[in-house]
């Protein structure tokens, strides 16, 4: 004849639980923050060096002082050759 399996041992004792740890805290509750009431602004993209809203800046030339200084002087309001040059090109820069 052929052996029936051993089944497992039955426990000599009832299962047990384990032993719970110290109690934990309940969770405080969480502090919401007001709703704003406006859309945040987009952040404006600039390419690199740019210091102003305007674009890129654009290199000043001979040429554009010359011209200016020649509408100073066609104006009639302006004074000597150098005076005219200086002007247009403080002008120009403070453009940029």
């Amino acid at each position: 004849m052929a052996k029936k399996p051993a089944s497992a041992p039955a426990p000599s004792s009832p299962a047990r639980k384990p032993a719970a740890g110290p109690a934990k805290p309940a969770a405080a509750p969480v502090a919401s923050t007001p709703v704003r009431n406006t859309p945040v602004p987009k952040p404006v993209a600039r390419p690199i060096g740019a210091t102003s809203n305007t674009g890129p800046r654009r290199e000043i030339t001979h040429a554009d002082i010359a011209k200016r200084a020649y509408e100073i002087w066609a104006s009639g309001k302006g004074g000597s050759e150098t005076d005219n040059w200086l002007r247009a090109e403080r002008e120009l820069r403070a453009g940029l």
